[in-house]
């Protein structure tokens, strides 16, 4: 008796894991978003869009936009961070592009690296590539208007080697990836948490717009996104509730 009630928490606890690991994800909220002084503008699209710009003039090649630290992720618990990103082909001219990028701290808080994504308009379509992913370009074509999650992973394998993975999603089927590939940097061993997320070069005049959270696609049936979250921890609660009443049932039968 006392295995099965043992056994029902740990099926329960399992589950409140797995979905406050959904929610541990970097939220990025407008407020966050720091821009002006060299850091392009951010404008409040809605509750759920924040619209960042670059710099009207250029520097070093690059239209920078604004910046976001709210992460808190470290390398010692796995990094792993999304960002849902508005794709729409009438609001940008052919050749126009965007960059994101994720950036690591070493240990002493100081700038280590970083891993930028390009989205470039080609024709109909849209082109994701990077400078780090080596034969893994393109990474992926987008030709379909939507939002899509734009994901890093980033690791430090037993040896010390820093490796980074990006995976572009259209509301979790994968539409490509660079699977891991070693960043070569030094003092990678000193790898340790996210410094900031960075539009570090727009030169779209439309800006790109960033979602705070992941809007249902188009055309599926979605639970009303305001009751979801309580639907789901009733249906948990119940679960646990079950499984201790389950438990009892059969103590008094069998005893």
């Amino acid at each position: 008796m006392k295995k099965f009630l043992n056994l029902a928490f740990i099926f329960v606890s399992m589950l409140f894991v797995s979905v406050l690991s959904v929610e541990a994800l970097t939220v990025w909220n407008y407020e966050d978003w720091q821009a002006g002084t060299n850091y392009g503008t951010k404008t409040k699209v809605s509750s759920n869009i924040t619209n960042l710009k670059g710099e009207k003039v250029e520097r070093e090649g690059m239209k920078t936009g604004p910046f976001n630290k709210a992460s808190k992720a470290k390398i010692s618990d796995g990094i792993t961070e999304e960002v849902y990103v508005g794709i729409n082909k009438d609001n940008y001219n052919n050749s126009e592009l965007f960059e994101l990028s994720i950036a690591l701290n070493k240990d002493d808080n100081q700038y280590l690296t970083e891993a930028v994504v390009m989205t470039q308009k080609s024709g109909d379509k849209f082109v994701l590539s990077a400078t780090w992913a080596k034969d893994k370009n393109p990474i992926a074509t987008i030709e379909e208007d939507g939002v899509y999650t734009y994901k890093w992973e980033f690791k430090k394998d037993s040896d010390n080697k820093l490796k980074v993975k990006f995976t572009v999603l259209d509301h979790g089927q994968e539409l490509g990836t660079t699977d891991f590939v070693e960043l070569q940097v030094e003092n990678a061993d000193k790898a340790n948490n996210v410094r900031y997320l960075w539009a570090c070069n727009i030169k779209a005049n439309y800006g790109v717009d960033i979602y705070t959270t992941l809007p249902p696609k188009p055309g599926s049936i979605v639970e009303n996104p305001d009751t979801s979250d309580i639907n789901l921890f009733l249906t948990l609660g119940l679960l646990a509730i079950s499984s201790l009443g389950l438990g009892f049932v059969i103590k008094k039968r069998y005893n």
